[in-house]
């Protein structure tokens, strides 16, 4: 039997279930407020948002979606919406959401989607998903961002600093503009990218550089040349302004001549101007789009990349003509080094010949006074010695090492050398002529053997200065000489006895009577260094730039003369300077000049009189005027 409750309980229980109304009501309403703020969000939020059910059909997309794709949610809603999906990646998203671990419900993916209009965005994708309470997948919502532009911007700007990069590594101009067309036609996404010149003293256009998908077409387009007015080319090179044509008409016969040359049909075209400070010298040219149209963005960066490698092909043609005269330059060079070679040595043999017959001459006129022939003969004598010292120059400066002659005299002069000695004892019955007349063939004729030594350069510089002191003795010059010991120096000899003896005869020579010079030795760094400096005439500015050319003397032409060695003034041949400076660089050793010119000497024609006393007997001030030179040579084994 069932108890009826009382009245106090209904009341009770109906104001319990008033007040679970009224819970139940306020819940529906913030479920409301929610869902109406959740539908807010997704419509002001920026980027696409998709919505599926649990059946994979559209239930809701974002105006931010209409907006980048084109589709809107009367068109998709209730469908699969594959629409906007490409037809090759539209099972990968079901693909990966079937290899997605039972635990893990947001999928992040880089891919592609289409617009209404067909334009392929790359999107990066983000799916959260819902799942039922036996963990299968039901909805899903869909997040996408639009990063075409931004890996578009990417890509430029890698290939502008590929470009930028390799333009230095490529000494040919046509490997130049390969190179920068291969990466326009990726990054443009095109069948073929060209460099097109022009040919202004033919009025045509040739193919610097082509890239093509099909090589067989590449190849043809390479070998042909056409007119100004056949190409697009010509209306951009006239009118200055870039050109895109999004389609081009079949029955135009302009693009009909070109395709069947080419044997290839341009469907749309960009061509940009190749501009240089001067002029157009031709274009750069991309054509068939694989994907959509030409933009502007394209124009922009194929613009940019046409102002990047236009000053590349000007400063390229610079270059190629610089090599060919440096081609030029070399073998006019080479055959410079040889006649010099050649002339040097057919100059010494003569010279040695006449320095013989001289001393021959001599013995012969010795029953004459002496005052009436030795000064001529001494004359003559002195000057085919500046003769042979010119030889010994250009010899060290060339550097011939051998020459054919030593071989051919050695040769002749050993199969000969009984025969000959017997003839010159039958004549002049001097057995011992032979040894003397071999040892005469061998200076003359012999190359130099320069052996590295160890030398202490103190000691060196000492016996220098004592083997030359006697021949400037007629002069009023004092030396002052400071020489300190230091490690050893490696150097062949001959060329370290040159470098000495030339640098003391030049101090010497330019420094006027009553002048001074001071020969240093001492350690420096990692070397040690000789110093010479005079108290002489000095350099102008012009001569210290000069000094080390070769065959360039400082005094004017009409105050040059030629004297004994060592008398100021005395001049030399102008290579002794340029002989050691070759010597520097072989040897590598350090040479520098510093230098002041003589107030008193303010023109290249004022002349020194050759005496400090002399010209300090004017109102003037005295000579001031010097010169150092600084030689370092590293220590052995440095």
């Amino acid at each position: 039997m069932t108890v009826k409750p009382t009245y106090e309980e209904l009341e009770v229980r109906i104001k319990s279930l008033e007040k679970e109304a009224d819970l139940r009501l306020s819940l529906g309403e913030k479920d409301k407020t929610a869902r109406k703020n959740y539908t807010r969000f997704l419509k002001f939020l920026p980027y696409p948002v998709l919505i599926r059910d649990e059946k994979g059909l559209v239930t809701y997309l974002n105006p931010a979606f209409t907006q980048t794709f084109g589709w809107t949610l009367e068109e998709l809603k209730g469908k699969k919406g594959r629409q906007y999906i490409p037809k090759p990646l539209q099972d990968e998203l079901s693909i990966k959401i079937m290899d997605l671990p039972p635990k893990k419900n947001v999928i992040k993916l880089n891919t592609k989607r289409l617009t209404r209009e067909g334009r392929i965005l790359d999107v990066a994708m983000r799916v959260g998903i819902e799942r039922n309470k036996k963990n299968k997948p039901t909805s899903m919502i869909i997040v996408l961002r639009d990063v075409t532009m931004e890996k578009r911007i990417k890509r430029i700007r890698n290939t502008m600093n590929r470009i930028s990069q390799v333009l230095p590594q490529y000494p040919e101009l046509s490997k130049i503009m390969q190179y920068v067309s291969v990466e326009i036609k990726e990054l443009l996404g095109t069948e073929g990218a060209n460099v097109i010149l022009l040919d202004e003293s033919r009025k045509e256009f040739y193919f610097l550089s082509v890239v093509h998908d099909d090589p067989g077409t590449q190849e043809r387009i390479k070998k042909i040349r056409f007119p100004v007015d056949e190409l697009i080319s010509g209306q951009v090179v006239k009118t200055g302004n870039p050109v895109i044509m999004t389609s081009l008409p079949d029955d135009h016969r302009l693009h009909q001549n070109r395709d069947e040359k080419i044997g290839h049909r341009v469907k749309n075209v960009m061509v940009v101007p190749l501009r240089t400070k001067e002029h157009i010298i031709g274009t750069i040219t991309a054509d068939n789009k694989k994907e959509g149209e030409f933009d502007k963005t394209d124009l922009e960066i194929l613009n940019t990349i046409a102002t990047t490698v236009a000053l590349s092909i000007e400063n390229a043609g610079v270059s190629e003509e610089l090599r060919k005269a440096n081609e030029e330059l070399k073998g006019l060079n080479a055959a410079k080094d040889k006649m010099i070679s050649h002339l040097s040595h057919e100059l010494k043999t003569p010279v040695a010949i006449l320095l013989s017959s001289f001393k021959i001459l001599s013995k012969k006129l010795d029953f004459l006074p002496e005052k009436n022939w030795e000064p001529t003969m001494e004359r003559i004598s002195r000057n085919l010695d500046r003769i042979l010292g010119i030889e010994d120059e250009v010899y060290d400066i060339v550097e011939k090492k051998s020459f054919i002659h030593e071989n051919i005299f050695s040769l002749i002069f050993e199969q000969c050398e009984d025969t000959m000695e017997a003839l010159i004892a039958e004549e002049i019955g001097e057995r011992g002529v032979i040894a003397k007349v071999r040892t005469r063939l061998d200076d003359i004729f012999s190359s130099r053997d320069l052996v590295v030594q160890k030398v202490y350069l103190n000691q060196f510089v000492e016996a220098r200065i004592e083997q030359l002191a006697p021949l400037f003795a007629h002069r009023d010059v004092n030396t002052s000489v400071h020489l300190k010991a230091s490690a050893p120096i490696r150097m062949p000899l001959d060329p370290l006895k040159k470098t000495i003896d030339g640098l003391i005869r030049n101090a010497v020579e330019n420094t006027p009577d009553g002048g001074k010079i001071e020969i240093l030795v001492h350690a420096r760094g990692k070397g040690v260094e000789f110093i010479v400096q005079d108290q002489g005439v000095g350099l102008t500015q012009e001569a210290q730039k000069r000094i080390f050319e070769g065959f360039f003397t400082p005094q004017a032409t009409l105050n040059y003369s030629s004297k004994r060695p060592y008398d100021f003034g005395a001049g030399g041949k102008g290579a002794d300077l340029l002989r050691m400076k070759i010597f520097s660089e072989r040897h590598h050793f350090k040479i520098k000049m510093t230098s002041k010119r003589c107030s008193r000497l303010s023109k290249d024609t004022d002349s020194c009189p050759g005496s400090i006393e002399a010209c300090t007997q004017r109102t003037d001030p005295p000579c001031d005027g010097h010169t150092t030179v600084s030689v370092i040579f590293p220590f052995s084994g440095l």
